[in-house]
């Protein structure tokens, strides 16, 4: 990743190995296991001793008891390094992802089909594209053309240039969001170890040890992410954690994401927030809820052709999996106190600042559906440009938004 202040270039991603953390993440997950081996097996041998009888009295009772206090303190550095190998794990998903598609949208920028002649356009690695050696071919065949059609293949090497950098661009942005997101789920994961391990205190008397920190979540508590990132991630609706999100970051909310994140904005938490999810699930599908919320974004003077319907049912399908109580509590939105909820995974800072009046319940999947569509086209122009519909609508994989 690049330093700060400092923007994602196509070799910087090219450069990136994200499998590497999964090899970071097999030997964490062996680091948790040997510790638990190794603190089972001193706990059965002391007992073993007194219960063999070959060892009793105060001392014998005194050594079993620091064996169980240092059971409990090992446990705690083991639960939290556990936390760490889910970290690495979904950063693995949604940094693959956001790869591919920086790669997916500079080759296909820079892609020729045959049975045409014209080179290709030249891709700088800050994503911009350069069309002037496809220009000057066609000045080179402009005997071949009439001035109008020389005028219009003019016009259409621009175009056609500008949308794969616009492309290119997004995809470099959304990169650096899941990239972003992967540091912080780390860095985040991180902290319950220092805590954990602040709790051992001396290895010989062990004074002076810290209160033990809660042990770190293994699994996520609900329904799964995304990835995200604002990014990322992966799609499954099953419940399991993939990626991150990124509109903070990239994942999924009842299913995975990715690029972690988490999905809708990353902020703060600007104006009430809405707290856990129902119990009850509400009546309709996905299809009704869309239709339901398209005309409530008609009222509202957005012209009809703006409200992709299939665009929303996919981002709802990678993001939560058609859930509308679906949350995400794990990644670093979540850790900072906002996770994303509901059928298009808002956190309620973004809910709040694109939630339609009369509609500001972040668990009805209406509402929900209104405020982020809202944020989406707010925040790139319109749903087609969301990184993940533009992400498959190329013929790659979704990555989260």
């Amino acid at each position: 990743m690049t330093g700060p202040g400092v923007a994602l270039t196509i070799p910087d991603v090219e450069q990136w190995d994200p499998d590497k953390l999964g090899t970071a993440a097999t030997a964490v997950g062996k680091l948790s296991g040997d510790l638990d081996q190794a603190v089972l097996g001193a706990v059965n041998s002391t007992q073993s001793l007194g219960h063999d009888q070959k060892w009793g009295g105060g001392a014998a009772q005194a050594a079993e008891g620091r064996m169980q206090l240092e059971k409990g303190r090992a446990s705690a550095v083991s639960q939290a390094i556990l936390g760490l190998q889910t970290a690495l794990n979904q950063q693995v998903e949604n940094l693959k992802h956001a790869k591919d598609a920086v790669l997916q949208m500079r080759n296909q920028a820079t892609y020729v089909p045959a049975p045409s002649l014209a080179p290709p356009f030249e891709v700088n690695p800050d994503g911009t594209v350069n069309p002037q050696k496809r220009l000057d071919w066609l000045s080179e065949h402009r005997d071949k053309l009439n001035d109008i059609e020389y005028t219009n293949q003019t016009a259409e090497i621009h175009t056609e240039a500008t949308t794969h950098e616009q492309a290119i661009l997004r995809a470099l942005q959304q990169a650096e969001l899941v990239a972003e997101a992967a540091v912080a789920a780390v860095n985040g994961a991180k902290i319950p170890i220092d805590a954990a391990f602040a709790g051992l205190g001396d290895p010989v008397t062990g004074a002076g040890a810290a209160p033990p920190a809660p042990p770190a979540p293994t699994a996520p508590a609900a329904a799964a992410p995304p990835a995200t990132p604002h990014a990322t991630p992966v799609s499954s609706h099953s419940g399991t954690p993939a990626s991150s999100s990124l509109m903070g970051n990239s994942h999924h909310g009842g299913g995975t994401s990715s690029y972690s994140g988490g999905s809708y904005g990353g902020g703060g938490s600007n104006g009430p927030t809405s707290g856990p999810p129902p119990t009850a699930h509400p009546s309709g599908d996905v299809q009704q809820w869309i239709a339901q919320a398209k005309q409530i974004l008609i009222e509202m003077g957005y012209p009809p052709e703006s409200i992709d319907e299939n665009a929303i049912a996919l981002i709802i399908e990678h993001e939560s999996g058609g859930d509308p109580n679906a949350i995400n509590n794990w990644d670093s939105n979540a850790a900072a106190g906002h996770p994303s909820k509901g059928l298009m995974q808002c956190i309620d800072s973004t809910f709040n600042a694109h939630a339609a009046p009369g509609h500001t319940d972040i668990w009805n999947p209406v509402d929900n559906i209104v405020a982020a569509t809202r944020y989406s086209i707010d925040r790139y122009g319109s749903l087609d440009n969301v990184p993940g519909v533009s992400a498959v609508s190329g013929g790659g994989g979704y990555v989260g938004y």
